[in-house]
């Protein structure tokens, strides 16, 4: 009996934790855990399949929930954070207390899909991926542009680069090319650990900690008015980068 309550202890088993030993260091595994490839495999098919859904006249919480659907169909059952989904003047928004809406999608039009499941297994995905709706060619003109520069950008990440380094050279090639950040952190991502994101800070330019393990990167921008975003994972191992 416990001696505060008088009840029963009840016995429990182990807590259930992610099987990834995080060193936050150059000692880091060289390679990702699988469980977070999985995750993250995960995360760009749910992303992909709510962008699939979206159409004319379909609002941001349908979107929201043709995501979810995709993630429930794989044993699912928990986000770490809300699935944000913006259309319209919504895309200019991407943040935690903003959730999907019943704006619907126009006949030409820009749909955001940032999504966080967390695997069975434990592990934590993190994915955004745009599509553009209708006849809009300034649209597909500016996403095909922010991806290109995206990429370019990973292919230079180098383990253990600081932070604000990475966020200097996205700087770099997103300005010139007339983006204007819309992340209100003022940050392209930040860290990711088993259980909690933001740990190791965000990618700005004042964070100069080292980057080791997973990190999201997901520049977020505008160019004439039409904002854009993309997000992957990548993993700063002990000898090299991997984007997930």
């Amino acid at each position: 009996m416990s001696a505060m309550t008088g009840t029963a202890c009840v016995p429990h088993a182990p807590r259930l934790t992610p099987a990834w030993t995080y060193r936050p260091g150059p000692d880091v595994a060289h390679s990702p855990p699988p469980g977070l490839v999985e995750a993250q495999s995960l995360a760009k098919a749910a992303a992909m399949a709510a962008l699939a859904f979206a159409a004319p006249g379909v609002t941001e919480r349908e979107v929201e929930l043709a995501g979810s659907d995709h993630l429930s169909a794989a044993g699912v059952e928990h986000v770490w954070t809300i699935t944000n989904v913006g259309v319209g003047s919504n895309t200019h928004i991407c943040f935690p207390t903003h959730p999907p809406t019943d704006l619907a999608i126009a006949k030409r039009d820009v749909v955001m899909v940032d999504i966080h499941p967390i695997t069975p297994a434990g592990f934590w995905g993190d994915c955004t991926r745009c599509r553009v709706i209708g006849d809009y060619p300034e649209a597909v003109s500016a996403l095909r542009d922010l991806e290109a520069l995206h990429y370019e950008t990973l292919e230079k990440c180098r383990p253990g680069m600081p932070a604000n380094e990475l966020f200097g050279l996205s700087a770099q090639r997103l300005m010139p090319e007339g983006f204007e950040l819309l992340d209100l952190l003022a940050n392209i991502g930040h860290s990711l650990t088993p259980g909690a994101a933001y740990l190791h800070n965000f990618i700005d330019a004042g964070n100069e900690t080292p980057m080791w393990g997973a990190w999201a990167v997901e520049p977020f921008a505008a160019r004439d008015g039409i904002a854009v975003k993309v997000e992957d994972l990548v993993w700063f191992g002990r000898d090299t980068c991997q984007i997930l």
